[in-house]
């Protein structure tokens, strides 16, 4: 009876843990509704902590512990290649792969994309920098384009202020030598030259 008694409670308990453990059914689903796809690239020295870290800060997931869960307890039908994040139970997340992940897709959804439909990526002549394309910011609304960045630049001085943040180029003093003409290229690509 003694045995009997001390089993009960262990299972209890193991059974009140399991439950304390598993994130709150809300972390399990979307952040956001009608969101478009995004590509999500998984390099090659990328580690579990890191993905779901990143998939966190970005908006896609609104707990980083529901994402671990449902990677876990989700079905993984591709050994991983050579490289792959292999979780503890064994299933696997391909490395140098780009993933289409939407802040619309629940974690379950978003698992079973990062367990089963990587597209592998070659990096022989370097690999895309980045994470996202197209670029996100932290929380995970779009990043401005660089025309967007630069849609106040209006005038050959702006032009030259805006050199050095993402390129832009001024002329040479040997062209303007040559031609008498001074020129700024800003950074989205266009061409200024100063008022007379």
């Amino acid at each position: 009876m003694k045995y009997f008694l001390l089993f009960i409670s262990a299972a209890l308990l193991l059974t009140l843990v399991l439950y304390l453990r598993k994130p709150s059914q809300d972390s399990f689903e979307a952040p956001k509704t009608d969101y478009l796809p995004i590509q999500f690239m998984v390099s090659k020295d990328a580690a579990l902590m890191g993905v779901v870290n990143n998939l966190a800060y970005y908006g896609f997931v609104k707990d980083e512990s529901a994402l671990e869960y449902a990677l876990i307890h989700s079905e993984d039908n591709y050994s991983g290649r050579e490289g792959a994040i292999t979780l503890e139970n064994g299933n696997t997340i391909n490395t140098q792969a780009t993933y289409t992940l939407s802040q619309n897709m629940d974690v379950w959804q978003i698992a079973n994309i990062l367990l089963n439909e990587g597209k592998e990526v070659s990096c022989q002549n370097g690999c895309p920098d980045g994470l996202f394309y197209p670029e996100l910011l932290p929380g995970g609304e779009l990043a401005p384009t660089i025309a967007e960045k630069y849609s106040w630049v209006e005038t050959y001085a702006d032009c030259v202020e805006s050199i050095g943040h993402d390129g832009g180029q001024l002329s040479s003093e040997q062209y303007y030598e040559k031609t008498g003409i001074r020129s700024c290229i800003s950074p989205d690509g266009r061409e200024f030259t100063p008022s007379p």
